[in-house]
């Protein structure tokens, strides 16, 4: 009886293990034991942010490689980015990831996610000329472009040409100083605009920019970073936007731009028709300039930036089916134009700039030749005071769009860590609780210690 029960634990042991391990196979990925299919698993950050359509289709059509989606967040929709970080660190690298709410630069930096250039130049349908590539540049880390997205807007500051100048990049000081010549109740910016606001505007484009992530440095103790705290400072603690006077205060707003006592907008935009809008709504009797945000190494002071919906993809570099996943990855670079339209296009409203050539070079055409621009109207500010029709757009007016958008480099993947940090840490100087000094040792010390964790 000791012996059949000693066979019996032996039996039920060698069963545990063998499901032990076939669902560790399973949760990392990787071949299914006696199946010969690959199974690649697909991290999903947000709700949305998979194509549950473009996963089953490949599914269906791919005998020996299936995509797992596993979800990384909750019940409310909120990212669970920290843990699937902790699974990233510990070895469990997914095939295909959602990067939207991930910090793309330290991961890319990490070596953990693939260069898409190879695929992209390899591609027969695609190659660099197939798609959109000032975009792509503005993601690169190091020379090589660890994520791709089918769309996005440019993220700047516009303003008179003839106030501004004709330029694509200005510093603080230079902003000041055109400021300074402005009439005496002007403003910088709208005038119900937070200190929280200003913020918000100048610090998630500029953050990366005090970060080097390959040797762990921080230069949030110099110059430019306390300039640009003390320029926040300057701002009103609360804002003087209400919902009740809602339409009082848009029409103020509009009567400031048009009269010129207001020098910058924040504005996002990508429709080459959108300059005629621009010009007419900021130019002064002449044209606006794109000038962006100060930075103060000369570069473009502009951005792109992602529009919400847009899927945002990459490989890690530990995939274990790499053409099989860019199969995949693939999807959202191709035309998603062809067979609208020009009616179709102007009633689905696309504004967004894309990255796959073909579609742009389309919205190009549609802009120039397009037989409804009576049709698209725009308000500054919603308000109904300054109507602004568009016409169909000239050759200057393609060739200052193209320059424009192959100025900027910069895209906006922030990481959301170090602006909680920053944002944290700079409250009590903007209550006036502690010194500038303190402040920036702080953010110094704390986003050093971060980067330097998670390098």
């Amino acid at each position: 009886m000791g012996n059949n029960l000693n066979v019996k634990q032996f039996v039920a042991y060698a069963a545990l293990v063998f499901l032990i391990s076939l669902l560790a196979a399973c949760g990392a990925g990787g071949q299914k034991p006696g199946t010969g299919v690959t199974t690649l698993i697909c991290a999903n950050m947000t709700e949305g942010g998979i194509d549950r359509g473009a996963v089953d289709q490949f599914n269906r059509t791919h005998s020996d490689v299936q995509i797992e989606v596993r979800d990384y967040f909750d019940a409310d929709g909120k990212t669970g980015w920290e843990r699937l970080l902790t699974e990233i660190g510990a070895g469990n690298v997914p095939d295909i990831l959602d990067m939207r709410g991930m910090p793309y630069m330290a991961l890319a930096e990490k070596g953990y996610l693939e260069n898409l250039w190879p695929y992209i130049e390899n591609d027969p349908e695609l190659g660099r000329e197939g798609v959109l590539e000032a975009p792509l540049r503005a993601a690169e880390v190091n020379g090589g472009l660890y994520v791709i997205f089918n769309e996005v807007y440019i993220n700047t500051l516009v303003g008179a040409e003839s106030v501004v100048g004709n330029r694509y990049s200005w510093s603080l000081e230079e902003l000041l100083e055109a400021f300074s010549a402005m009439p005496e109740d002007s403003t910088i910016f709208e005038y119900v605009y937070s200190r929280k606001d200003i913020f918000y505007y100048l610090m998630r484009m500029r953050l990366e920019s005090y970060i080097d992530r390959k040797t762990g440095q921080c230069t949030f103790d110099g110059a430019d970073f306390r300039s640009t705290l003390e320029f926040i400072n300057s701002f009103p603690e609360e804002s003087a936007w209400t919902d009740q006077d809602a339409d009082e205060i848009n029409r103020e707003i509009t009567k400031r731009i048009l009269s010129g006592r207001q020098l910058l907008h924040f504005e996002v935009f990508a429709r080459l028709v959108d300059i005629q809008w621009l010009d007419t709504s900021f130019g002064l009797g002449g044209r606006a300039a794109f000038i962006g945000f100060p930075t103060e190494d000369g570069s473009a002071g502009s951005s792109f930036y992602l529009p919400y919906g847009t899927r945002e993809l990459a490989m890690s570099s530990a995939c274990r089916e790499k053409e099989a996943a860019w199969e995949f990855l693939r999807q959202i670079l191709l035309p998603r134009y062809t067979d609208l339209s020009d009616n179709m296009l102007y009633e689905r409203h696309v504004s967004a700039l894309s990255i796959n050539r073909e579609d742009y070079e389309r919205m190009i055409r549609f802009d120039m030749t397009q037989k409804n621009a009576v049709k698209q109207v725009r308000f500054l500010y919603g308000n109904e005071q300054a109507p602004v029709s568009c016409r169909a757009a000239t050759q200057e007016e393609l060739t200052r769009y193209e320059d424009f958008i192959n100025s900027i480099d910069k895209i906006e993947f922030f990481d959301n860590t170090v602006y909680d940090i920053v944002e944290e840490s700079a409250g009590p100087y903007f209550a006036g609780d502690k010194t500038l000094d303190e402040t920036i040792q702080l953010i110094q010390n704390r986003v050093t210690l971060y980067v330097n964790e998670n390098r």
